[in-house]
């Protein structure tokens, strides 16, 4: 397998399980991230084909994760707290709908209950 087709695989996995990880399908994911159903079906297969860095902003951007958790890179100097903290906010996604003061509120308390249970 070559380098470029290690890559595309390595992505089109990655892609499959954030997008499971929230539940969504192909096509909620493809009109989050403002590209066709097509274009990630193909990216999803492993076809070769690795996507620009234009979509894979925009697929990174719908998932709410940083581009190199698609593309399999390190990410530097990330601590645990704080890919901890990022898998909760693509969990719970839908905070981004409540008005501030309540996402504040939430997040806050998310947090402490976290800090609990560590304990």
């Amino acid at each position: 397998m070559s380098e470029k087709e290690q890559q595309a695989a390595i992505i089109s996995s990655n892609i499959k399980r954030l997008r499971s990880s929230i539940n969504w399908t192909q096509a909620k994911l493809a009109e989050e991230a403002g590209i066709t159903g097509a274009a990630l079906s193909k990216i999803e297969q492993g076809e070769k084909r690795i996507p620009t860095v234009v979509v894979l902003r925009k697929i990174a951007s719908a998932l709410k994760v940083p581009v190199h958790e698609i593309t399999g890179e390190s990410a530097d100097n990330l601590s645990p707290e704080v890919e901890e903290t990022r898998a909760f906010h693509r969990k719970w996604g839908m905070l981004e709908e409540l008005n501030e003061d309540d996402q504040e509120m939430l997040i806050g308390m998310a947090e402490r209950l976290r800090k609990m249970t560590k304990e």
